[in-house]
């Protein structure tokens, strides 16, 4: 099922497209149900950034994992195997943002997290190279420029896991770094401020539901 934002952030944010996806394991298959989140007041600037990406350059995404058969089924408790189960769950979301062309590259930090709740999660920070697109992210450019197809903005994502009932939830967001360069008109209604948009994604992680919904 999938997991909504939490109060602290859910006014500047909302809900853009998800997915869903099925991989098999040796002992058991894991479904992911993806949601991502686009943020409302720069959404038309990211839009120009990059018209036709799933995944903006500035976005939230929650994760539902489920396991089959469950983890308990296995012997195994979430808590137990999370060191296990991060770096798959970081392969889920790694295979998402580079279906849509984002470049995944090396690790700033991999570290343990805490909540206020007391759950621990693991968080992994990624170098992200977001594509744009190209002429029509400049100041002079149009609909009909063809720009550079390779042009990118330093961007990076923020992964986390945590356990959840008999499973796992994740959730993070990409942060982008810096604006296409002679692009000063879209630079300013992207508004880019690494800080705030780190903060806005620990508020996530600190406020996401881990309980599973309730049936009635």
């Amino acid at each position: 099922m999938a997991i909504d934002l939490p109060p602290a952030v859910a006014d500047d944010w909302r809900r853009l497209g998800g997915r869903t996806d099925e991989r098999s394991l040796s002992l058991a298959t894991v479904t992911a149900e993806t949601t991502v989140f686009e943020h409302r007041p720069t959404a038309d600037a990211l839009k120009r950034l990059r018209a036709d990406g799933d995944v903006p350059a500035r976005s939230l995404f929650t994760v539902d994992l489920a396991i089959s058969p469950s983890l308990s089924a296995i012997g195994l408790d979430p808590g137990d195997a999370l060191e296990l189960a991060a770096p798959k769950a970081r392969e889920v979301f790694v295979e998402t943002v580079e279906d849509d062309g984002i470049a995944v590259g090396g690790e700033r930090a991999s570290e343990f997290i805490d909540r206020p709740d007391g759950a621990v999660g693991h968080l992994t920070v990624l170098e992200v190279a977001y594509p744009t697109d190209g002429a029509t992210a400049t100041d002079g450019g149009t609909s009909d420029d063809t720009g550079d197809e390779s042009a990118t903005i330093d961007a990076e994502a923020h992964v986390a896991v945590w356990p959840a009932a008999d499973a796992y939830a994740m959730a993070g967001g990409i942060v982008p770094l810096e604006a296409p360069d002679d692009a000063d008109l879209l630079a300013a209604a992207l508004d880019v401020d690494p800080t705030r948009d780190r903060e806005a994604i620990v508020d996530l992680f600190r406020g996401l539901d881990l309980e599973p919904a309730s049936d009635d």
